[in-house]
């Protein structure tokens, strides 16, 4: 369904000629972004500044509320101002920025885990920092696709109203925007994946491990990151549906099913990990340097058994 909204042709300088959120963003549900993202950012800065060896999780969780802080306050400044490009601009931009930080701290959450297991690295179907890196930087690509496909159409629809050439046809940009979405969640099913083979080799890993070994929660701590994955999972089918239908059909003309669907699982990703923090299952019983030692322990334990094996 083309657009049928309000026009003004020309427009004034850095406005656009139509509403290019297909709707007038709410006010509530631009109070509601800002509040909720600013203070949930609060438990994850205190877990950041007290609890060493969790660090860089809490980091990418806080600064991931912060700019889907400023991601809602640009909707909520285009209630007012429905013409703003700017606006439209920055609010799809750090949204989906945000969600980058939101990945990457899942991922680094598994590497944190599997840091503090025996043997951790044979848990993963890939090497750990590698798969590090390939994931953030495919979530990176494919984000960026979803803003281009997302910036594109908005010029090829600006274009068609003021009679101007676009860089991309409505179709190309709208094909740029929703590859960006399956890809990612390929991308997302791909790591979901990988928690289930690291979830059952750890189940196999705890059997052979003494009891009086010290060790991380892998097992709640990577169900957890699939929790977070299958929220994450909601969010890109969302996006698939509105990309699918197009941009003025039922599933991007309604904010409502932006607010259930897209704000609803983010926060709730966010909330889960401020309530059930990272460090709860990597050191349960106290101070890091002491969970340090445990695959050290746990080896030279092993070691020393099959010396006196061999002695006997």
């Amino acid at each position: 369904m083309p657009y049928a909204g309000p026009i003004v042709n020309p427009p004034e300088s850095g406005n656009a000629p139509f509403w290019q959120y297909g709707y007038v963003p709410s006010l509530p549900m631009g109070i509601i972004g800002v509040t909720s993202f600013m203070l949930i950012s609060g438990p994850h800065l205190w877990w950041f500044v007290k609890k060493r060896g969790v660090r860089s999780v809490h980091c990418l969780f806080f600064f991931a509320c912060l700019i889907e802080a400023l991601g809602y306050g640009a909707r909520l400044y285009s209630h007012t101002h429905e013409w703003s490009g700017m606006a439209f601009l920055l609010g799809i931009v750090v949204v989906q920025i945000a969600t980058i930080l939101i990945t990457a701290g899942l991922y680094k959450a598994i590497q944190r885990g599997l840091k503090y297991m025996p043997d951790g690295q044979r848990l993963s179907p890939m090497r750990i920092r590698s798969m590090l890196t390939v994931c953030i930087i495919l979530d990176v690509v494919w984000v960026f696709m979803q803003i281009a496909g997302q910036y594109y159409w908005c010029a090829a629809q600006a274009s068609e109203i003021v009679g101007i050439i676009p860089t991309f046809a409505l179709g190309t940009s709208t094909f740029i925007f929703l590859a960006g979405n399956v890809l990612q969640a390929i991308t997302t099913i791909i790591i979901f994946v990988f928690c289930m083979v690291i979830l059952k080799r750890s189940s196999r890993a705890l059997t052979t491990i003494s009891p009086e070994t010290t060790l991380p929660h892998i097992k709640p701590l990577i169900i957890q990151v699939m929790i977070s994955l299958g929220l994450f999972f909601v969010s890109l089918i969302m996006r698939i549906a509105e990309g699918a239908q197009g941009a003025y059909e039922n599933a991007a003309s309604h904010e409502v099913y932006f607010g259930v669907f897209e704000y609803l699982p983010i926060f709730a990703i966010i909330a889960l990990w401020a309530i059930r923090p990272l460090h709860r299952f990597i050191f349960p019983f106290g101070h890091p340097r002491h969970h340090s030692q445990a695959p050290e322990i746990a080896i030279t334990s092993a070691n020393s058994a099959a010396e006196q094996t061999t002695k006997i």
